[in-house]
Formats: C-alpha cells, structure tokens, sequence
C-alpha cells in the first residue's frame, strides 16, 4: 500500500538539519506521536499514528516507516494495525538477547462524532473512559511479535479502580537498566486523588511503574511517584545515570517540568521538586547520549496552560541533571500551532533523528510530521 514517498533527506555534523517528513492530508489529516526503534542490524523504524477526525477517535491507524541508511532515505509509510484511540508504542530490546518486548494500552473513548460531518460533538471525557495494558513477545529482535499477553491493570494502580470503568492510564517509557532489570512507567488517573468527575480540571495522575528481573517473565510495581501540582503526574521520562540511579522527568501544569530520582533500580522515589526546565503544560522527551550526556527536548514557554506549544528546544545536562545547557532552538511556530508530541533516537556516529508532531490550528485542522536531524556538538555550539 503506497501512502507516501518520504523525500530523502541529509545530516551535516555539527549543523540542524530540519524537514517536512510527511504533510497532514497525506494518507491522513493528522500525522502525530512518533517513537523509534532501532534493530541490531542498523535498521531504524518510526511509528506513529494517523486519523482524520480526533486523536481519540476509533479511525486512528499505527503506521511506520524505517531507514538503512541512518535517516536520509525512509521505505514508504505502511500501516501496522488499528487501535481505539491513541496508539502507545513501547519496544525494549533485551540485554545479550535477540527477544524484544512491547508495551501498549488500548484505552475506549466516549466521544460522539457526527456521522455526516464526521466532527467531534463531544469530546472524549476521560474519568469514562477504559484502558487496558498488554504487551508482546517477540523472539527476533522485534521483527515479529506474539499475541498481546494482558498486564492485570490492579498491578499498576496499587489495586485502586475507578467507578464504572477500572483504569484509565497510557504507558510512558521504558527503561532498561545495566542489571537487566526492565521497568515500565506509566501514568494513571489516579481515584484517590481526583475531584468532581463533572470537572475536566478534577483529573489527577498518579505514576508507578513494574519492574521486572527475570525478563518480563514476572512483575511488581514500584513505590508511586506523586506531585501536588494540578493533574499531577504526566508522561515520565527516565535515564539511568548510574548503576541502578535513575533520573526522571514529568510533564505538570505548574509551568516547570518536574523531576524525581531513584537510588534502587525503581524501587522507591524521591519527593518530586521543580527541576530548573521551564514548560508549558506539554510533552518533555529525554534520552542519555553516548557521551554519558542527558538530552531533553520540550516547550520552554513557563506556563500553566497547555499553550504555547512552541518553539521546540534542545539542552544536555552533563551532570545527571543538576545543571543544563542554554536551550538551543530547533523550530518556532506561532500562535495555537504546535510543534508536539515528539521523540528522538540517537544512532552509532552520533547523529539524532528527532521526529516532531507540527499541529497547524487551521481549517480543516492538520498535523504533519517533522524531522530534525542533528547532533550534540550543535547543541553545544555557542
């Protein structure tokens, strides 16, 4: 099935090199929420999802693209399966192994679309809405995958269930640590913490994840990592900066990203404090360079609100966290469009493929999907 043919595209070391990757109304009318993989041949594969009507709604399909050539020539888009609502897109290759597992949730939203205009009439209003968590074997680096084992939704909410519906969660990131050790992050509405499920501001997330030391085979959940902050705990991000230290970064509405730490592989948490990264209430991705360096890309616009989602920025911290670099621009928008839901990957010579969701607040509404390529040294570079 041909959707596309993605435009080659090129890296300079120590330049941004940035590029319209596939424009909205191509296939579909939004292209958003990328994550990478890579083989241990090389080959790398984006994922992402595509719908016309609302990223909750039931015509979101997953599709995929993957490159040899470490990001300047990509295989036309291909769809891999359909999901209702957003689809998640976790994959973590096992140490000194070829088996590879996948984590996702399928979460049944209760929007109403108008049949014939196909818009939104009512938008999903998530205390009734229901996920579900599974995740998937595969014997062969990830090339192929076995049938979806569920994950006891109990396990990750601490046995807490809300009315009517149980859970409603996403899976955040996983991490695998030196040890072997595999832990999954996610983030649940937490009924313990919630207010008036008539108020859409009454949400509240509670984060937790499973760990596991036998290869996926068995789990347990870790110690619950909370903040007072309104909505509380949102899409964590996660590097281990030493044997069995992680460092962890979430999404708040308080204006700033926030930030945790665990001294014991995720076992326990420390007390979530401000870090230094000014945000908007958005997405903030994080990975550990080969350098030993942490990379954090976000909005940096101090806000309480979900707005401005613009410009986009780099800055590493050298220091697990403590300290970070000046941020170095890599897009602005302007107004309510958005450069979001985003995710990086670093390759072997250094380069990252940086994959960003432009949403264009016009009618009819689009999002395309970006690319920036670039490296360390320009994110250094004064």
């Amino acid at each position: 099935m041909k959707i596309a043919s993605i435009t080659p595209m090129n890296y300079t070391k120590g330049e941004l090199n940035y590029f319209q990757f596939i424009r909205g109304g191509v296939g579909a009318d939004c292209h958003q929420g990328p994550s990478f993989y890579q083989f241990s041949d090389g080959c790398v594969q984006m994922r992402w999802g595509a719908y016309d009507i609302q990223e909750c709604s039931g015509d979101t399909a997953s599709l995929y693209c993957t490159t040899n050539d470490m990001g300047i020539t990509w295989s036309n888009p291909q769809i891999i399966n359909f999901l209702s609502g957003t689809p998640e897109r976790e994959i973590v290759q096992l140490k000194n192994s070829n088996k590879a597992i996948s984590f996702g949730c399928v979460t049944r939203h209760n929007l109403v679309v108008d049949e014939k205009t196909k818009k939104v009439t009512s938008h999903s209003n998530y205390f009734n809405a229901s996920t579900r968590v599974y995740l998937r074997r595969s014997d062969d680096g990830g090339n192929t995958f076995g049938m979806p084992e569920e994950i006891p939704y109990l396990l990750i909410s601490g046995n807490k269930e809300l009315a009517n519906v149980g859970f409603y969660a996403g899976v955040d990131n996983v991490l695998l640590l030196e040890s072997g050790r595999i832990i999954v992050a996610y983030t649940f509405m937490d009924p313990e913490r919630i207010g008036n499920s008539n108020d859409v501001q009454a949400q509240h997330y509670t984060g937790a994840c499973i760990l596991s030391d036998d290869e996926g085979k068995t789990w347990r959940r870790s110690q619950e990592i909370v903040a007072t902050t309104q909505r509380g705990v949102m899409e964590l991000q996660m590097v281990e900066t030493a044997p069995n230290k992680i460092f962890t970064l979430f999404r708040t509405k308080s204006g700033y990203v926030y930030q945790t730490t665990s001294d014991d592989g995720g076992e326990t948490w420390s007390e979530s404090i401000p870090s230094p990264l000014t945000a908007p209430e958005s997405m903030t991705r994080m990975i550990q360079l080969k350098s030993g360096n942490i990379l954090v890309t976000r909005n940096n616009v101090c806000s309480k609100t979900q707005y401005p989602r613009h410009p986009i920025v780099a800055s590493i911290s050298k220091d697990s966290g403590a300290t970070w670099s000046k941020d170095k621009t890599i897009a602005v928008e302007s107004g309510k469009n958005q450069l979001s839901n985003h995710s990086m990957i670093q390759l072997d010579d250094g380069r990252i493929l940086h994959a960003i969701s432009h949403y264009r607040a016009v009618f009819p509404v689009t999002s395309d999907l970006d690319m920036a390529i670039y490296d360390e040294e320009w994110i250094l570079k004064d």
